[in-house]
Order: C-alpha cells, then structure tokens, then sequence
C-alpha cells in the first residue's frame, strides 16, 4: 500500500485545483519560505481529520478557505482527495484503491467521502487505526512531532509508541467499554433506586389490597341484609297506606252534611252584610262633607290670623321708614358743608404750586451755567493729562529696553551656567562609564553562577513534578469516588421527585384527578389540594400521623361545595373513580381541649392537629381530621389516657399502636421504611441536603485538583523558564561586551563636548560687556523725561483747584434744584388728592338723595298694602259664619246613620255564632282528614326515601331487590349483625380499593425490573471481561514491540550518531498502558543523560533515530517528512539521508525540505512556486537542475 495521489483545491493558499502523483521511493517537495509547500502536508493532515486548528497554524476552521487576494475573490468551499493503492490489502477495506474526500464550506459545514460515498470522521478514524497513517500516527512528522517526541512530558510521547504498537484500536475499543461499563453502572444504580422504591411500594400496597378483599367480602354480606331489610319496611309502609285510604273515605261523608248547612247561614250572613255596607257607604259620606267643612272653617280662621299679623307689621315698618328718612337728610346737610371747604382749600393749593413751579425754572438756568464753566476747564486739563501720558510711555519705552537688556543678561547668565552644569554632567558620564566598565566584568561573573544554579533548580521541579503527580492520581481517586456517590444520590432524588409530580402511591382515582388538573386550568382553579401537600410533619411524628390520617392523607381540600360539587361531576362523566372531598365552607374544626395537667400526667404530647404545621386557613380541615386524635409516647401512655377519657378518643403511638374509641386496639409490626407519602416529602428533602453537601465536595475537590494542575503546570513553565535563562546567560556575555565598547566610546565624547562649551562661555562674556554700555545711555535720557513731566503735573494742579470750587457751587445749585422738584411733587400730589376727595362727596351726595327717595316711596307703598288687608279681614269673618252653620247640619245627619248601624250590626252577630259552630264541627272534621293526609304523605315520602336510599345505596329498584330476598327470622337479629358489619368495616379505616389492581400493576413491574437488573449485572461482568482481556492483550503487544523499538532505536542511535549509546525506559512497569516514555542518550565522548540535557542539534537527532526505529519495527505505508532535518548539520544530514534511503524500500517518503544535501536523494521532485501573489502553484523540476537555485 502507498499514497497514489492529492487533489486539492480551494485549500489555503492553492486556490485552483491541483493534482500530485506519488510513485513508490522518495518524493521531494521544495520551494522558496511562504510560497506555500507546507500546506500540502496541512492537506494531507486535513483530509485524515485534523480537528484541531493550531496544528494547521490557524485561528479558526474557516482559515484553511483560499480567503482570496487583491484580484481574486475568495472562494467558498475547501476540497482535498488522497488516493491510497491497496491491492495489498493494507487498508482493511475491500477496494484496490481507497480515496478519502473531505469537503468544507465556508458556512462551516463539513463533509466525509469514502470512495465517493457520504461517511462519518468516525469511519474514517477506525479504518485507519495501527495502519500507521493518521494525524495521531507516524506518517505525518513535522516540526511538532518532534517538539512532541522531544517533550519534557514523557507521556506525552505515547501516542506515537501506541500508534506503533498496533493497540491503537484496542485502546479505542476499551475506552467505548468502558464507557459502556460507565453507562450500564448509572442505570444499575438507577434500577436499584426504582427497586428499592417498588418494593417498599409493594409491602404497602399488599397490606391495603388484603384490607380492601376483606372490605369486599363485608360489604357483600352487609348489601345483601341491608336489602332485606328495606324490603321488609317498604312492605310495613304500604300496608299503613292502605289503612290510611278507608278513614279517609269515612270522614269525607260527615265533611259534606256539614258543608250544606253552612251554605244557608253564609247567605243570611250576606244579605245583613250588604245592609250594613249601604249604611257604611252614607256615614262615610256625611263624615267627610264634615271633615271638609271643619278643614274649610279652621282654613279661614288662620287666614283672619295671618292678616291681623300683616296689618300690624306693615305699621311697623312705616315707622322705620319714616326715621330712615330724617338720618337721610341730615347725612346730606354735613356732606354739602364738607365739599364747599374742600373746593376752598383746593383753591389755595393750586395758587403755591405755580409760585414753586416758576422759582424751579430761574435754579434750572442758574444751574446750566455753571455747568459750561466746568466743562471748558475738563477740556484743559484733558489736554494736560494727555500731555503726561505721552511723556509717560516715552520713559516706560526707555524702561522696557533696559528690562530686555537685563533679561538677555540673565539669559546670558542663565547659559553660563547651564553650560557650566553640562561640563559637571559630562564628568559624572564619564565617571558612570567607568564604574558600568567594572560592573559589566561583575555581572560576567554572576552569570556563570546563575547556570549552576539553574541546572540545580531543574533538577528540583522534576523531583516535585513526580510527586505531584502521585497526588494527582489520589485526587482522581477521590474525584471518582464522589461523583458514584453523588449520581447515585441524582438518581434517587430524580426518581422520588418524579414520583411526586407522577403522584406515584396515590389512590387510582386522586391520582387520575390529580393529573387531569394539569391539563384543565378551570379544574384546577376549583381545587386548593391534596391532604398530604397541604401539611408538614416532624420526623418524629411521622408514623403517628401517617397511621392516624390513614387515607384521609389523599383526601381533597376544595374552597366551598360547588367547586366539590363539580369535580365529583367531572369524576362521574369521565369515570375517573370516586375521591373523598373536604370544602373549607363546610368542615369545621373538631378538636378537644385537653387540659395542660392531663398533658403532663398521662405522657400526651398533643393533639395531632398540634403536632404538624401548615397554614392558618386550613386550621378546620386540620381540626377536623386530626382534632380529636391524641399523641403519646408509648402502648402504656395510650392505655392510661384511654382510661381518663373513657375511651372517647383515638389514641395514636409514636411507633404506630391505636386505641380506637370505644376500646379496639391495633398495632404490631410496620415496614421499616414506609413508603408513605409523608415519609417520601421527607427523603426527598434530605437527599436534596446530601446531593448539596456532596457537590460541594465535588467542586471542593476539583478546585483542589485544579490548583494541583495548576502547580504541576507552573512548575513545567518554571523548567521552561529555566532553561531559556541559560541559554540567554550566554547572550548577555556578547551584550556585556558590546556595553563595554559602547562606554569606551561615551568617554571620548564626552572630552570633544567639554572643549566646545569652553569655546562658548568666552563668546557669551563679550556680549555682556556691549549689554552694560548701552543701559547706561537709556537712564540719562529717562532723567530729562522726567523733568518735563513734573513741570507739566504742576500746571494741572493749578487748573484742579479753579474747577473743584466751580464744582462746589454746581453741586450747591443742584440740591436746590431738587428740593424745588420734590416740594413741586408734593403739592401737585395734595392737589390731586384734594380734587379725589371732592368728587367722592359728590358721588356720595347723588347716592344719598336716591336712597331717601326710594325709602319715601316704599312707604306709600305699604300704607296703601294696609288699606287692602282690612277689607280682607272684614270679607273673611262673614265666610267663617256660613260655614259654621253647614257643620252643625251635617253633625245632625250623622247621629241618625249610626244608630241604624248598630242595629243592623245586633242580627248580624247572632248569625255569626250560628257559623261558628258549624265551623268548628267543619274544622275538627277536616283537622281529622288532614291527619290522615299528613300521614299519608309521611308514608309516601318514607315509602320513596326507602326506594332512594336502596337505589343510591346499591343501584337496585323493589323489583330487583326481591331477587337478593332471604328468610328472616328476627329483624333484631338482622339490624344487630348489620351494626356489627358496619363495625367491622369502620375498624377497617380507610380502604384503597385500587390497591388490588395496583399491588398486581407494581408486582408486575418489580418482575420486570429485576430481569432488568439482571441482564444489567450480567452486561456489567462481560464489560469487565471484554476491558480486561483487552488490557491484558495491549500490554503484551505494547511490551513486545516497545522492546523491539527500544532494541532498534539503539541500533539506529549508534549508526545516526557514529557511535554512542540510547534506549528507552518505561516510568512505570506496573502500569505500562499509561505510563510515560523516558529517552535516554549517551553521544559518543558524552555521559548517558537525560534528552532534556542534549544540546538542539542533538535531540532532533535523537528524535530522528526513534522515528526510524519505529519505521524499522513497523513500516507506514507513507511517510510525510516536513522540514525535520532544519536543525541538523552537514554532516548529520549525510548520515540522515543514507539511513533515510535505506528505508526506502518498505515506505514511501514525501519530503518537504530547504536543504541541499536531502534534495539529492529524491527520486522526484516537485516545486511550489507563488508567481501571482497569494496563490501556490506546482511546478515540474528538473532534477538535473541546479539544486543550489533552487533551495535558495
């Protein structure tokens, strides 16, 4: 078998479709840095599955996608085909000729072909395991084959030995084993945890199923007297009905001779009573013309009142008037003086306000006048100032110019001085550099120490690295160990959990309704809960509690009874069983009160609604089930608090006993571990707390072997670390060296740069002495400047003292101006005001006269409204007369109607006790009739409760009873034995009547999951089997060819090196499937040392021996040799490439490499040239070509 032939296309830089043909021997591939040679060995990993992206020296997948250039697009797909010839059947596959495909798009999107046809990566994978060809084989080698070979990580050298030793599948195989033995291990835990459930589920439900057969068997005996028994009262109701029938028909006889005889009293009764109607109808009429004609007569009584009263209070107000119009006029003689004296003073006011006005004006002239004389001397003196100014700037000028030549001075002086501290800075250069020069030479010295003691702290971190392993591994363990526990744990809580929410152990019928209200939201709004999740009990109190609720614990807790109404509808329509219902507007709480002495004497520690917790609305629900149940301690307890309360109560033990009212007693044994509803909420909580507790030890643990990852990995960075200071300890002697030559030249720059700042100190001094000269010229002429300014200030000073006098007046003369202004404003306000104030008194003047003329005519108004009320009044007293006499007339007609009345009223009552009597014979007689109907509805009503209760009891009419008919001797005897089977069935409690079918479903399915458990255990056996025949087949492969390639690799070793020594050491015999692989090599004049200790040169070497070893022991159909001969020299590379021919024979090499020497062995040679840039392209060579051209 070897490699035929590559296409690819679209595949990192080879963006057209190229095709490479393989003949047996050696293939060279060669070409100039970047143009893209390496990407076909990147290919050829990538067809074979490479995964990862860092080996194919990438970021991401996509990256291996030509990605395009500045004239071509990118593309959108990568393809790459490798043809195998296998006519010798290498590859365990019928076909001559085997190409693999691999196809991806940009989209990410992957595609596997076998010969043409869709196959997985997996496929691919297992064909080619201990073929030798693989990206986890020996047919691809690069640079990172070797880093990897050459790896301070000895079992990071194992897969190519693995790959070697043919145990490659195997290996694949055991790790499917043994995750298969991993799986089948987490489903034998899983059924035990469902067994153990169904088998506490089953003792249960054995106990309720034998319950519900005895119930059954009570019941048939109960129905069948009970039957009896109401056919014997249906029986005794018809025979009084029949009784009741013939008084009846006696009595009727008697009630129509009586009926007749009332007839003809009733219509003497009638013709009276008309009479009397007639007579009632007159008086009626007489009484309300009297009514009206007193109601007419008091009407005009009141109204005479109510004049008298107008009249004298119309007189009144006349008087009023009168004195309001006397104040009137007077009010208006003192308004009329008040505004001839205001119009007098208003006079006098407007005569000195134009006298103030005129004096005003004459200040105002005045005033204008004395302010042109001061504004001509503010122009003179202006003028002076201007004068001062200019003088003023003229000396600054001058001052400025002697300030910028006493600033150039400083500057001067500043340089000087600089100049000065850069010739100190230049002599403490030069002393630095002498004292670099010494510490160079120390430093030299240091380094020398710093290599030993490197070698002394890597030979420490191997130590700690072994031992840090070792504790790696007892953390696996404990890792391990923790995580069974706690799926274990998973399981158990997943199955309690589902369980619940299955309401596994429930009745058939809870159970049913239960889950139809996950599906029906308005079946589930009319229902709060099941008993059982509406309390929580300690778990001392458990069992008592479960045994004194017994099956009321699936009882359902509903709002009112519509909501139980309706879900006992919704039960019947969908015949989903019958359930026992408890609303909270009807359930009342029942409890006893059980004083603290009885408590504490008798060992009572509660009332059970006492002793569980749940929420305060459903206290009547809780007092109703449990109220009336009293805990205690011990059998003993229970017997004494029986006895102090007569045995009135049920008395329940913590271990389960009861004392039933009345005296019955049961107890004995209970399951172990009940598998009561109350006692699953329980598990479940507690497994909640331990899967907790055990995945914080989990993580605690992780963290643990994380840090010690961490550790292991630190210390293999430290080694790195390490070994890269030595190398650089010798870099830093050249650095040192070249520092020296530095320095040396730093103090010859420094004497050039002293001399030169000499040279400009003398240059600067000059300069000062011209600055001096030309101050002192500047100073005489600011002397004269100043002169002629003070001559000028004097001038000013006399001007000053004319205008501040003139001012003087000008500021006299303005006050006064203002005090006339403001005196002018005053009077002008007075005058305003006094014309105000006038023309409110006329305005009050005009008011007051109109309100006199009104109050003049509202009196002549009133005294005409009097003349008016006396005529009325006179009027009034004559209808009062009138009526008087029309009352009298009609009193009179009165008396004589009532008089016949009473009469007529005498024949009446001796009639009516005629009727009486004939009544009350009448009554008794229809008293007696009704009796008899009453009797006879209650038998009717007793005769269809008996056929209701016998039909709602056991669904059966009169006539289908009689089929059950017996003979009876007593009914005391059969109502006796009744009252015993109905005892029997109460001390039965509460019967789970599906608990028949359900022990028979849950037995069925314990078979069942027993056969699985067994076929588990059975599967786990021949795993461990198969893992360990396995086992112990890869260790005798591995150990026989790791000996055969240790005995080669010595061979090779001596022929690669010239001489010399090496083998290969396993880091633990005991454990040879995961061990690390030790290298060791003794160069010829060299001492046996660990690979790490070689020099570079020598460990690619090293490594190449081993390859060839390999390839000695077991050959690869193909080998892919990517630029492992860079690090060799000459003289290695001549030794390399003989060896390399001599394994020509049995594999086939594909070489990509830069050097000459490797060039020369191939039998064909390719290049890979980028002559447009960015794209590789395969060009024929020549081998008579001048190899020399070509590796440059």
């Amino acid at each position: 078998m070897h490699l035929k032939k590559i296409e690819i296309q679209g595949f990192k830089s080879f963006a057209d479709k190229i095709e490479i043909e393989f003949k047996e021997g050696i293939t060279s591939i060669v070409g100039p840095n970047g143009s893209g040679k390496s990407n076909i060995s990147d290919a050829i990993r990538w067809v074979l599955g490479e995964q990862s992206v860092k080996a194919l020296r990438g970021s991401r997948m996509e990256d291996v996608i030509f990605s395009g250039t500045s004239k071509r697009r990118a593309l959108g797909f990568a393809e790459v085909t490798i043809t195998f010839d296998n006519k010798d059947g290498g590859i365990p596959i019928d076909y001559k000729e085997v190409a693999i495909t691999r196809r991806m798009f940009r989209s990410g999107e992957s595609e596997y072909y076998l010969n043409k046809n869709s196959c997985r990566l997996k496929d691919i994978r297992e064909l080619l395991m201990d073929t030798g060809i693989g990206i986890d084989g020996y047919s691809i080698i690069g640079q990172g084959k070797v880093d990897e070979i050459l790896s301070t990580r000895p079992e990071d050298r194992r897969g190519i030995f693995e790959e070697a030793a043919g145990i490659v599948k195997y290996k694949s195989k055991k790790e499917a084993a043994e995750k298969k033995l991993e799986k089948t291990n987490e489903n034998l835990v899983r059924i035990k945890d469902i067994l153990n459930e169904l088998e506490k589920q089953s003792r249960n439900l054995r106990v309720q199923s034998e319950k519900a057969n005895v119930f059954i068997e009570l019941s048939e005996r109960l129905k069948k007297l009970e039957v009896n028994l109401f056919i014997r009262k249906i029986d005794m109701v018809e025979k009084k009905i029949a009784i009741s029938k013939e008084e009846k028909t006696k009595l009727q006889v008697r009630i129509d001779d009586i009926l007749s005889e009332k007839c003809k009293i009733e219509e003497d009764l009638n013709l009276i009573n008309l009479k009397v109607k007639d007579n009632d109808i007159s008086l009626d009429r007489i009484q309300q013309e009297k009514t009206e004609l007193s109601n007419l007569l008091n009407k005009k009584k009141n109204n005479l009142k109510i004049l008298e009263e107008k009249e004298r209070f119309y007189s009144k107000d006349i008087g009023r008037l009168k004195v309001d119009i006397e104040n009137l006029e007077r009010e208006l003689k003192d308004l009329e003086s008040k505004n001839v004296s205001s119009l007098e003073e208003k006079k006098s006011i407007d005569e000195q306000f134009n006298l103030l006005k005129k004096k005003l004006e004459k200040n105002k002239a005045e005033l204008k006048e004395i302010d042109d004389k001061i504004g001509q001397k503010e122009k003179i003196i202006e003028k002076k100032k201007d004068e001062v100014v200019s003088l003023y700037n003229e000396i600054t000028d001058k001052k400025g110019q002697i300030n910028s030549m006493e600033n150039f001075q400083k500057n001067i002086d500043k340089r000087i001085v600089q100049i000065e501290k850069e010739i100190c800075s230049l002599m403490d250069r030069k002393k630095m550099s002498n004292t670099l020069l010494k510490e160079i030479e120390t430093l030299e010295l240091e380094n020398k120490d710093e290599i030993v003691k490197y070698n002394r702290l890597v030979a420490n971190l191997k130590l700690n690295e072994k031992e840090d392993k070792h504790w790696l591994d007892v953390l696996y363990g404990k890792i391990n160990q923790n995580k069974a526990d706690l799926q274990g744990k998973i399981s158990s809580f997943n199955l309690l959990k589902n369980m619940e929410e299955d309401y596994e152990g429930y009745y058939r019928s809870v159970k049913n309704l239960m889950l139809a209200c996950k599906k029906e939201k308005e079946l589930k709004d009319r229902l709060i809960g099941i008993v059982a999740e509406l309390l929580k009990v300690d778990e001392k109190y458990e069992k008592a509690i479960d045994i004194a609720l017994g099956g009321s614990l699936q009882n359902v807790v509903t709002q009112d009874e519509e909501d139980a109404k309706f879900i006992i509808d919704y039960l019947r329509k969908k015949g989903l069983g019958r359930v026992t219902f408890l609303p909270l507007s009807t359930i009342k709480d029942r409890s006893i009160y059980i004083s603290s002495k009885d408590r504490e004497k008798y060992s009572i520690l509660g009332l059970g609604s006492e002793l569980v917790n749940y929420n305060e609305k459903y206290r009547d629900i809780i007092g109703y089930l449990l109220g009336r149940t009293i805990i205690v301690e011990s059998l003993d307890h229970a017997t004494l608090a029986a006895k102090r309360f007569n045995y009135s109560f049920r008395i329940v033990t913590l271990e389960g006993d009861i004392i039933n009212p009345g005296g019955s007693m049961t107890g004995g044994s209970l399951p172990k571990v009940s598998g009561n509803l109350l006692n699953r909420k329980h598990r479940i909580s507690s497994l909640k707390k331990e899967i907790n507790h055990l995945s914080k030890v989990q993580r605690d643990l992780e963290e643990e072997k994380t840090a010690l990852k961490l550790r292991v990995e630190n210390n293999l960075n430290k080694l790195k670390s390490y070994e890269e200071k030595l190398q650089s300890a010798n870099i830093e002697t050249i650095k040192l060296e070249n520092e020296k030559e530095k320095h040396r030249g730093e103090l010859k720059r420094c004497w050039e740069s002293i001399e030169k700042y000499k040279d400009e100190i003398k240059e600067l001094s000059l300069e000062l002495d011209e600055i001096k000269d030309t101050k002192a010229t500047l100073n005489k002429d600011i002397d004269t400047l100043k002169l002629n300014n003070n001559s000028i200030k004097k001038s000013i000073e006399g001007f000053m003292v004319e205008f501040e006098k003139e001012k003087a007046i000008k500021e006299e003369m303005e006050e006064r101006v203002t005090n006339s202004q403001i005196q002018v404003s005053l009077l002008e306000n007075k005058l305003m005001n006094k014309k105000d104030r006038i023309e409110e008194i006329e305005k009050e003047l005009e008011e007051k006269a109109g309100l006199k003329k009104a109050k003049e005519i509202e009196c002549l108004n009133m005294e005409v409204a009097i003349e008016n009320i006396r005529n009325e009044m006179i009027s009034t007293r004559e209808d009062i007369e009138k009526t008087s006499e029309l009352l009298m007339r009609a009193e009179k007609d009165f008396n004589l109607l009532r008089n016949k009345k009473e009469n007529l009223m005498k024949k009446l009552y001796q009639q009516q006790s005629q009727l009486k009597e004939v009544n009350e014979i009448f009554n008794r007689l229809e008293k007696e009739k009704n009796n008899w109907n009453i009797k006879d509805a209650k038998y009717d009503v007793q005769l269809d409760n008996l056929m209701e209760n016998l039909l709602e009891s056991y669904g059966l009419g009169y006539t289908e009873a009689l089929e059950l008919l017996i003979e009876i001797n007593s009914l005391e005897d059969v109502s006796s034995e009744v009252k015993k089977l109905k005892e029997k069935i109460k001390n039965l409690g509460s019967v789970n009547l599906n608990s028949i079918e359900e022990y028979r479903n849950t037995m069925d399915r314990l078979e069942f999951m027993n056969k699985q458990c067994e076929d588990l255990i059975s599967a786990k056996e021949n795993l461990q089997e198969v893992i360990l025949d396995m086992e112990m087949k890869m260790k005798k492969q591995f150990l026989y060819n790791f000996n055969k390639i240790d005995e080669s690799f010595s061979q090779v070793f001596a022929l690669l090196f010239d001489g010399g020594k090496a083998n290969l050491v396993l880091e633990d015999k005991e454990n040879i499937l995961t061990c690390g692989i030790e290298i060791q090599a003794q160069p010829p004049g060299k001492k046996l040392q660990n690979l790490s200790l070689l020099s570079g040169g020598e460990k690619s070497l090293t490594a190449v021996a081993l390859l060839f070893a390999i390839f000695q022991i077991k050959p690869a159909p193909f080998c892919i040799l990517d630029e492992i001969d860079a690090a060799l020299d000459e003289a290695n590379i001549s030794r390399y490439t003989n060896y390399l021919k001599s394994l020509s024979g049995k594999t086939q090499f594909i070489m990509i490499t830069h050097r000459k020497g490797t060039m020369e062995i191939a039998d064909i040679l390719y290049g890979v040239t980028m002559e447009e840039e960015g794209v590789s392209k395969i060009v024929s060579v020549k081998l008579t070509s001048d190899l020399d051209e070509i590796a440059s």
